[in-house]
This record gives C-alpha cells, structure tokens and sequence, in this order.
C-alpha cells in the first residue's frame, strides 16, 4: 500500500567528491563517484521509503530517453514506484553535475532542473491519492503540483510543499498547501522580511504549520498558537547533496507515523543529519540505527 505520494522533479545526479574545488580550466581526478535518481521529490520518495518499509508514487517527468531508464532502475531498487506524466516523451532527462568538496563540506550543481520539460496532469494518474495519507509537492512541475494538491485538498488529504526558492507558481500553489517546509532562500516577494515575516504571510494563506531550514542551524517553525526552534544535532559533514530533500521525505515518514510537527521536525532533521555523513544520498540508509528501520513491507 502507499502511503504516500510526491510529486515533481527527477533528475539523473552524477556527483565527484574531491578534497577542495577545482581551479576553473584545469583537470582533476575524484576521490570517489557517486550516480543515481535525485532531485527534491525523488531523494523524498525515498527517504519515506527507506523509512517506513512502504512502496510511495512518485509523480515525475521521466519519458523513454535511455537515462530515463537508469533513473527508473535506481527508483527501483530503493522501493519507490515512479508514474510517468510523460509516457512515450522522448526527452532528455536533467542530468545534476556536483562536485563535493569534502575539506568543506560543500558541493556545487549544474542542472536544468526540467525546466525544459513539460509534464501536464492527468486526472486518471490519481489513484495513488486513494491510499495516500500525505503528499508531497516540490513545485518543479506546475501542472502537477497544482493538479495532486487540489485532488489532495479535495480528499482532505494533507499537502506538503517543498519549498526551496520562491517560483511565480507559488503565488497561487500556497492556498492548498498545509504544511510548508522552506528553505532560508524561500523568499517572496510580498512578505515581511525575516523569520516572522514569513510565517506570518504563509499562515495568512491558509497554511497551518511552516518551518525554515538553515543548513546545519536551528529550524525555526511555527504551527496552530505555538512557534519554537528545532535545534539541530551536531554531525561530521562529508557531503550536503540532497539533506533537504530527504529530510522532507523523512518529515513525510514522521507525520503520518503519528509525531506531533515539531517533533516529526526533529526526527527528519536527524535523518537528514545521517545523511550527510557519506558520499550521495543512499549510503545513510545502510547506516539507521536499529529503531529507524521499518518493520513493516
């Protein structure tokens, strides 16, 4: 059974970890290499997956391109069932080029970001949604996140958004969204700055719990009469590639196994933690603890 659904970008990740950034025009040869499915819904997907034992849909532009196929392989293996919104396309899946410099504990990407992509909804993929208890959005398809967020709302199931950077589409996507996880970069236009601001301008368009992530810094967040910080535990750094993206499909795993928000924030954000200690963003799973591996197929 699904239990969840999220919806948007899917991209082939090729990252190369290397002791400090290159120099621009010189060659340079990695310490290690990484290749597998990324972008925010898929790395979300998942983390729910690896977390809850559970097969989720994934929603995404894949097409029938060669890599496409490498994507699907990869969604495979780690128990996510991907649904095409391009069936038959034969277009170029996005490919993220990343470079890890492990002495900082940075990486850099270049990616298109299916920006060049066209991915329509269609109301006969929303089956998932009679077994979905939450759903993810990331807004990178906007036919998509608009069409699963109204059919979510519709069933009274809960929507998350995956907010990253302010987009055009947000404007319009916010008023059927429940829960918005964003990072320091979500910025829009019309609302106060700072912290406060945001929230105030989330919660007036009828979101009722948002949070902003920081990197390795306190998560603020605010919910129904309460607002508070996360703080966020301490780790060795090796590589950030797809932390917040995980730790939204960890949130995902949280809620619907019941926490409360700030506590299923807290969960997540140790996850997300895990996962940057290694090289990708799959090698954290070999390494839950005991209490974090799912019980249940």
């Amino acid at each position: 059974m699904a239990t969840a659904v999220f919806v948007g970008l899917s991209t082939l990740d090729i990252a190369y970890t290397v002791a400090s950034y290159p120099q621009e025009d010189t060659k340079t040869q990695a310490q290690d290499q990484f290749l597998g499915a990324g972008g925010p819904a898929a790395n979300a997907a998942v983390a729910y997956a690896a977390l809850s034992g559970r097969t989720p849909t994934l929603i995404t532009a894949l097409g029938e391109h060669q890599l496409a196929h490498v994507i699907r392989h990869d969604l495979d293996e780690y128990g996510v069932a991907p649904l095409d919104a391009t069936p038959g396309a034969r277009h170029r899946p996005p490919i993220s080029s990343i470079v890890v410099a492990t002495a900082a504990g940075t990486r850099t990407i270049v990616s298109l970001d299916g920006s060049t992509i066209a991915a329509p909804f269609d109301s006969t993929h929303l089956g998932p949604l009679n077994d979905a208890e939450v759903v993810l959005v990331d807004g990178h398809y906007p036919e998509l996140a608009f069409g699963f967020a109204s059919a979510a709302r519709a069933r009274g199931v809960p929507v998350v958004l995956d907010a990253g950077r302010w987009r055009d589409s947000h404007a319009a996507l916010l008023r059927l969204v429940d829960i918005a996880i964003c990072s320091a970069a979500f910025a829009p236009p019309h609302a106060e700055p700072g912290t406060e601001g945001l929230f105030d301008y989330l919660h007036e368009r009828g979101v009722t719990s948002a949070a902003i992530t920081h990197g390795a810094g306190p998560i603020p967040y605010s919910t129904t009469g309460e607002r508070g910080t996360i703080e966020v535990i301490a780790c060795p750094v090796v590589d950030t590639l797809g932390a917040g993206d995980i730790m939204h499909g960890a949130f995902c795993h949280y809620h619907v196994a019941g926490q409360a928000f700030p506590e299923a924030l807290r969960s997540a954000a140790g996850i997300a933690s895990l996962a940057c200690g290694s090289l990708g963003t799959r090698t954290w799973i070999s390494q839950l603890p005991d209490t974090d591996h799912p019980t249940s197929a």
